[in-house]
């Protein structure tokens, strides 16, 4: 025990961590005392193990008293937050001897005491954090007042009601958080008079908004016009809560208006241009439950703000669902951005009263806004849309083209598939690649010969077309023609059909893809490996394998994820030899590839000392994600938290440890 003593103020921290190690199992008094002197040491990983030994080793009555002694340590803030921690770990057990030990002249411990009693929620506690909240000392009486909040017995109401109306702020402030997290609802009244002191608006509006009771509204909306502008901030986001929690909008409504009359529009139009974006929502939001035609013109302005316009939208259907006539004038517009907000807008709405206005825009110059006219006319479900919606399949911009092809989907109750078949065969690619493309958005399988047939197009898009088709329609006649894209002359066609095949898990389909192989091209190799191990055919591992010697370098990393999707010996042995690999991000992947199998924390052990930062933090997360119980393992984690310097590998090791 002397030489161990002497061990622990050597300068090496090994030196000290081996000395404390050598105690585990050795239980005496002398034992426990160097223990708890290794708690104050300078180094996480030998306190951290102190705090094992005393964990795994002795009854808890054996070391309290020496725990709750270090938080008298007032120059050694290691020392004292090690004992926090270790107290916090003790949960509940140590309750009662945290509360005979608050009996002390120390205020900052008796705050300690009451910081970690509040954590464990035990209602033993609850005699003396009622007793702590007539502390001499501010602080244990705040920390007191809060900690109530979070056992969230109701049995402290009374007590927080009897501070909040004390008019001593230092404690009422965190009592109107309490209350309003306990939930007793006999705390309201308490609450809403505490609204006529205005120190204490901003938690009670808080904590009102947590009760969202409808009666309390007429005493919060009066604070919209506050002569703090925090405290009109606080009262918006208060009645916005109100909504989330339930309360009618026609309440909500109603009880601003009659405040304010007419004038709550230009309160809360003021509101919506704030600096700080939850108070610029909220004023969005109530503008819109609001439903007056007058919030339609500045909200349509605000809609020009890209961080608000989801918002903003979000309000004009509050106000047109009911009117949807009262939109339209909205439409009157020259700026095409804005255009493109109502057609969304009048899409979500999707009113018949837009039929005519959405008709007319798929004519407009500016081709975002005949893509959205076409979107918005297809949720209205009218099949006279089907017609005009099919000319913009040959529109001049792809993303009209796109939006075509989703509204006639969403118009499939009108659509023909016959004739669609037949103008597969028209002249112009741009229609046969679109009119593909909805052929096989509406699932349609008697087409599949035909867009089969178009794998032999001279146009790479449609053939492209017939892929995506294919893929969706998922026929064992439609995988039979993906099987034969995978023989194309266009690289990108072959890498689209071996990844669609992957996707759809089809089994009968992995000789094709080893074919590919072989493929001069890079990418399809790359494809053809992820789509097999999507397969997870284990038949086609010593094919994989031959891959991880391929001059790609995306190739090999692809085939290592693969393989260890699929998983087995043969993969896990290849794996590991890839380790040795003096590429990088080749000895990265090769990591995380392994994670996955069991018993590798030995071989990726050697890598928490690589030389490359984002190895080292793929050697942590696999062991993580191994979920090794090995104390080994614990051991070279902590070695390498004391020496990491990266920031983002320390995290990882943390929460490895934590983990």
């Amino acid at each position: 025990m002397q030489e161990l003593e002497y061990l622990l103020d050597s300068e090496d921290v090994e030196v000290r961590r081996e000395a404390v190690e050598r105690l585990r199992g050795v239980t005496s008094e002398t034992s426990i005392r160097l223990l708890l002197k290794a708690m104050k040491d300078v180094s996480w990983r030998v306190r951290k193990t102190a705090v094992d030994i005393l964990f795994n080793d002795y009854s808890i009555e054996a070391y309290i008293n020496g725990l709750i002694a270090l938080l008298y340590i007032d120059a050694n803030a290691g020392a004292r937050n090690s004992a926090i921690e270790t107290l916090i770990k003790l949960d509940k057990k140590a309750t009662l001897f945290l509360v005979e030990a608050f009996n002390t002249q120390n205020r900052d411990v008796r705050k300690f005491i009451i910081d970690v009693l509040g954590e464990f929620r035990d209602k033993r506690s609850l005699p003396l954090m009622l007793e702590a909240l007539k502390d001499e000392d501010d602080n244990v009486r705040a920390s007191a007042v809060e900690h109530l909040g979070k056992i969230g017995e109701p049995a402290v109401v009374n007590a927080l009601i009897e501070i909040l109306e004390s008019g001593d702020l230092w404690t009422s402030y965190p009592a109107a958080d309490a209350l309003g997290r306990i939930g007793d609802r006999k705390a309201v009244p308490s609450l809403v008079k505490a609204l006529s002191t205005k120190t204490l608006r901003e938690p009670v509006l808080k904590a009102l908004g947590r009760f969202s009771a409808p009666e309390t509204l007429k005493n919060i909306v009066p604070l919209l016009e506050d002569s703090s502008k925090t405290i009109q901030e606080e009262a918006i986001k208060t009645i916005r809560n109100f909504y989330h929690n339930g309360v009618k909008e026609d309440i909500i409504a109603e009880e601003m208006r009659k405040f304010f009359g007419d004038r709550i529009i230009n309160i809360l139009v003021a509101q919506a241009w704030s600096a700080k974006a939850d108070v610029r929502i909220s004023a969005i939001l109530l503008l819109g439950l609001m439903r007056d035609e007058r919030a339609l013109a500045p909200l349509l302005e605000l809609s020009l703000e890209e961080e608000l316009a989801e918002d903003v939208k979000r309000s004009l259907v509050f106000i047109g669902r009911d009117k949807p006539e009262v939109i339209l004038p909205l439409f009157d517009t020259v700026s095409p951005y804005q255009m493109r907000f109502i057609c969304d807008v009048a899409g979500e709405l999707a009113s018949p009263v837009f039929y005519d206005a959405f008709e007319g825009l798929m004519n407009d110059e500016d081709g975002h806004v005949r893509a959205s006219a076409a979107l918005g006319i297809s949720r209205i479900g009218d099949v006279r849309a089907v017609e005009p919606v099919k000319k913009l399949l040959s529109d001049e911009y792809e993303d009209v083209q796109e939006a075509a092809v989703a509204a006639l989907s969403n118009l499939r109750a009108g659509l023909s598939a016959d004739e669609l078949i037949k103008m597969i065969g028209g002249r112009n690619p741009v229609l046969r690649k679109n009119t593909i493309l909805v052929l096989g958005e509406i699932g349609a399988v008697k087409a599949v010969p035909a867009i089969g047939f178009a794998l032999k197009d001279d146009n790479i898009k449609v053939r492209h077309a017939v892929v995506r088709a294919l893929s969706m329609i998922k026929t064992d006649e439609s995988i039979k023609y993906l099987t034969l894209a995978l023989t194309d002359e266009n690289a990108d066609i072959r890498v689209s059909a071996a990844l669609s095949l992957g996707l759809i898990k089809r089994q009968g389909v992995s000789d094709s893809l080893v074919l590919l192989l072989a493929d001069p091209d890079d990418a399809v190799r790359a494809a053809a490996v992820k789509a097999l191990g999507e397969l997870g055919d284990k038949d086609t591992v010593s094919r994989l394998i031959k891959l991880l010697s391929d001059p790609n370098g995306f190739v090999v990393t692809s085939t290592m994820e693969s393989l260890s999707r699929i998983g087995g010996e043969t993969a896990r042995n290849a794996l590991a030899g890839m380790l040795s690999s003096q590429d990088k991000e080749i000895r990265r992947t090769a990591i995380r590839a392994l994670a996955p199998f069991k018993d590798v924390e030995n071989i990726i052990l050697p890598y928490l000392n690589d030389s490359d930062w984002a190895a080292r933090m793929a050697a942590v997360e696999a062991l993580r994600a191994a979920r090794s119980s090995s104390g080994s393992v614990r051991v070279e984690l902590e070695k390498l938290l004391d020496r990491e310097d990266d920031p983002a590998v320390r995290k990882a090791v943390e929460e490895c440890l934590d983990a």
